[in-house]
């Protein structure tokens, strides 16, 4: 079967040459949200919900979801249903997310946003910040350890937190070693229940490493989250936030069925 991460990967090698053509760092740097104060996407896991809700159009398994909403109307029905944070897809290819997606999201609510993407390049972490994103999100699977290191340390350098994303124990021991000597409010660690390279999830690989985690670090859970009593049992178990895109955005009104997901797990 098609390695999809591969793929995808590839492809943003070439759309990040030319968008680093177009724009320099010195102009990201000049963008008016660059310098801003940026939310804590740790405290506000730690201090609500714990429910990342994801903008998100389409997906390389299922296509496009053809919500009718408007990304200002997801993203703020999300922050009023108690979201902890947004996350939002600036891949286009794959996912059909934009940057211009991340600044309207930044312009309309008030809570974190992650830039979800698949970030290879430094460049990737000043585009994060001009454009508004409070953290971002470092793929193991991506990434060596080198690259993991010196990725981690320039998002922080410049105010940004990150989700390191592992798919199994060989890439959690790899970010345990990484972060060993991070601050853990400014991280934390998502398992991705879906498979990357064949795109296929499974819930138990969140329930399987979760014993192996670093002690104090937040514990997220990512994909294949549907039903409000998985996530009761996630927490029961340690986890303290959620990653959730696909089961709001196939949804007419994503806004309203976060809010009805998340008094479902606080009853």
């Amino acid at each position: 079967m098609e390695d999809i991460l591969k793929k995808i990967t590839t492809q943003t090698t070439l759309d990040l040459k030319a968008r680093k053509d177009k724009t320099s760092i010195s102009d990201l740097k000049a963008m008016p949200f660059y310098d801003r104060k940026t939310v804590s996407f740790h405290t506000s896991l730690k201090n609500s919900s714990g429910i990342i809700a994801e903008h998100k159009r389409q997906s390389p398994s299922k296509g496009s979801f053809n919500c009718p909403a408007s990304l200002q109307d997801v993203v703020k029905g999300y922050e009023s249903a108690g979201a902890s944070a947004i996350s939002c897809l600036t891949d286009q290819p794959f996912f059909g997310g934009t940057l211009k997606d991340l600044l309207d999201a930044r312009k309309s609510v008030n809570i974190p946003i992650l830039r979800k993407d698949f970030m290879i390049d430094l460049y990737q972490i000043h585009e994060a910040r001009a454009y508004g994103a409070d953290a971002i999100l470092l793929i193991a699977a991506c990434l060596n350890n080198e690259e993991l290191k010196t990725m981690s340390l320039e998002a922080m350098n410049i105010g940004l937190e990150i989700l390191f994303e592992v798919h199994d124990l060989e890439e959690l021991n790899r970010v345990k070693e990484v972060t060993a000597s991070f601050n853990p409010s400014k991280y934390v660690i998502g398992v991705n229940n879906r498979d990357l390279k064949r795109f296929k999830t499974d819930i138990q690989n969140s329930k399987n490493l979760l014993p192996h985690f670093p002690k104090d670090v937040l514990a997220i859970s990512e994909s294949g989250i549907s039903d409000p009593d998985i996530v009761k049992e996630l927490k029961k178990l340690g986890f303290e936030g959620f990653l959730i895109g696909e089961n709001f955005m196939k949804t007419d009104l994503p806004g309203t069925s976060c809010g009805q997901f998340i008094k479902a797990i606080q009853s």
